[in-house]
């Protein structure tokens, strides 16, 4: 057909985008496609089809079009082209003569790109016009790569292949680094999951394991640092200094992290010779997902804040996001390993920084966790009142940290005040209504507790955000409102959630008790009621007497 697929594009624009493309030649342009594409190129187009000139408007697009058969087409008199391109033409003839075509091109062109479909793809005459018919309909990645060799790159997305032959830079060279210390659990596991980037660096800051070793022996480069006193911020930018500047794009990692398969075949998709920045999914554990930003261009970014440090990009640059719906980091931690050193590096860092929001909530939570209840308050009011703290999830965690600080002090009144101020903040997340819920169990407010668990439960959509708890999309407001239900004499809505929170969390005997309480406890009273209700009558003349069992 004269029209192609998208998949293959994002690939063509930008390898098109980071090469020299001034003049472009355009084997069977069809509707017009790449000329389309790339407006600014000077292009020349081989057609086979002459009526797809004129319904096509092909004259408008190219400065040259012309009618001839490109397997016997001598292009040498046109003189050289920058870029080369065979959309969705080889599969139109033989592997022979897609071999001559593909030779042909590289003769006359710096830089060649074949798109080509991948898989079973038959297809016939399409509107009169036989040439459109596939006579190879089987290509593979492998078989493609056979039969043509290897190209300067390559990549199948979906349905389609694009391979390209270049004497230039097709594609961004890329380094994933991270910093360590006595991390030889994992320096392996993370070293095998990035072994498609081009270097692999490590900035070791003091390991006394064999983590340096073991880096060694699975190819990574290691460097070895000290920064004293120690903080987060000052390694990442000493490991940045390490990366050579001929790298393109910095993917930062966790040693205790690893890429996901197909990370590096994603970040080549969205990447442009324009992006600087990129917005992924990560998946922190414990049911915990949201965007992350730590995959970055190699000039322009530098880190900040001593802990939960964060790539800022200089302002001399113009920063620019590609995004991608794709988990591409996951983290798998070691729940030994002790945190103790983040309460001080976010005192610093608030103290270095005081109008940031996010570092400002990220060390009153920190207090929270460390037990010190009124000075995680304070610094929750703090955060709060900041000019910047405007994201109501975060505003809704702050009050959610407050709500437990209180309650641990048994100030259950200041508790459900800050739950309902949580509340207000991001109705429309579970989180909240679920400590609500549980607040009122603890006191035995049934009403409101079966209200609040059930308000949660009308929420369905779950923001993908690190402010989520994922105890409330588990059992959690089931188990309440069933609970809740049976205090107030509504059976069959308590055994109907307690059986949705035994079918969540089937490993807790507790739900499974619980269902099955109410389920025996209700037929049990269903069967008194049945035999009260027919019970055998003794007739004594007009009078009756009903005998009870």
């Amino acid at each position: 057909m004269p029209f192609s697929f998208e998949q293959g594009k994002p690939y063509i624009r930008n390898i098109v985008g980071r090469v020299k493309h001034e003049r472009m030649l355009d084997i069977g342009p069809g509707s017009g496609t790449y000329a389309k594409l790339f407006p600014e190129a000077k292009w020349t187009g081989v057609e086979i089809f002459e009526p797809y000139v004129k319904k096509y408007g092909l004259k408008k697009l190219y400065e040259n079009i012309i009618i001839e058969d490109i397997r016997k087409f001598d292009l040498s008199p046109l003189g050289r082209f920058d870029v080369a391109i065979a959309g969705d033409v080889l599969e139109h003839m033989t592997a022979e003569e897609a071999i001559a075509v593909v030779n042909k091109l590289q003769s006359i062109a710096d830089t060649v790109i074949v798109s080509i479909p991948i898989g079973h793809h038959p297809q016939g005459e399409w509107e009169g016009n036989v040439h459109e018919t596939h006579v190879v309909d089987d290509w593979t990645d492998e078989k493609f790569r056979e039969v043509f060799g290897q190209p300067t790159w390559g990549t199948v997305d979906g349905c389609i292949g694009v391979y390209c032959w270049s004497n230039q830079k097709v594609m961004p060279k890329i380094c994933v680094y991270t910093i360590s210390k006595n991390e030889e659990m994992f320096v392996k596991r993370w070293a095998d999951s990035a072994r498609e980037a081009d270097l692999l660096l490590i900035a070791d800051t003091g390991s006394s394991d064999r983590t340096v070793e073991i880096a060694k022996e699975c190819g990574v480069r290691v460097h070895e640092i000290c920064i004293t006193p120690w903080r987060f911020d000052h390694a990442r930018n000493a490991s940045i200094a390490l990366i050579p500047k001929d790298i393109d794009i910095c993917v930062c990692m966790d040693v205790d992290e690893i890429l996901e398969p197909g990370w590096r075949q994603e970040i080549e998709r969205v990447w442009t010779p324009q992006t600087t920045r990129l917005n992924y999914f990560f998946d922190w554990g414990c049911g915990i997902k949201f965007r992350y930003e730590k995959i970055h261009a190699r000039h322009g970014y530098f880190w900040h804040h001593p802990c939960h440090e964060y790539p800022v990009y200089d302002k001399r640059i113009t920063e620019v996001y590609a995004y991608t719906d794709k988990l591409l980091v996951s983290h798998h931690p070691d729940p030994t390993k002790s945190r103790g050193q983040y309460l001080d590096l976010l005192s610093l860092s608030v103290k270095e920084d005081p109008n940031c929001p996010r570092n400002a909530f990220y060390y009153a939570r920190e207090l929270s966790f460390h037990g010190l209840w009124q000075d995680a308050i304070d610094a929750c009011n703090r955060y709060l009142n900041l000019p910047g703290a405007t994201w109501d999830n975060e505003r809704c965690y702050a009050y959610r940290v407050m709500g437990k600080c209180y309650d641990e002090m048994v100030n259950k009144d200041m508790a459900e005040k800050s739950y309902h101020r949580a509340a207000g903040e991001a109705p429309n997340t579970r989180e909240p209504w679920c400590e609500l819920a549980m607040l009122m169990y603890r006191q035995g407010r049934w009403e409101e507790c079966f209200a609040y668990s059930m308000r949660a439960l009308r929420i369905v959509n779950r923001d993908m955000v690190y402010t989520c708890d994922p105890a409330v999309w588990g059992h959690w407001p089931h188990d309440l409102a069933s609970i809740s239900a049976w205090h107030l004499g509504m059976e069959q809505i308590a055994l109907d959630q307690a059986k949705l929170a035994a079918d969540i969390s089937p490993q807790e005997e507790r739900l499974k008790n619980n269902y099955q309480w109410i389920k025996n406890t209700i037929e049990g009273n269903l069967k008194k009621k049945f035999l009260i209700s027919s019970t055998s009558s003794i007739s004594t003349g007009q009078n009756q007497e009903t005998l009870v069992t």
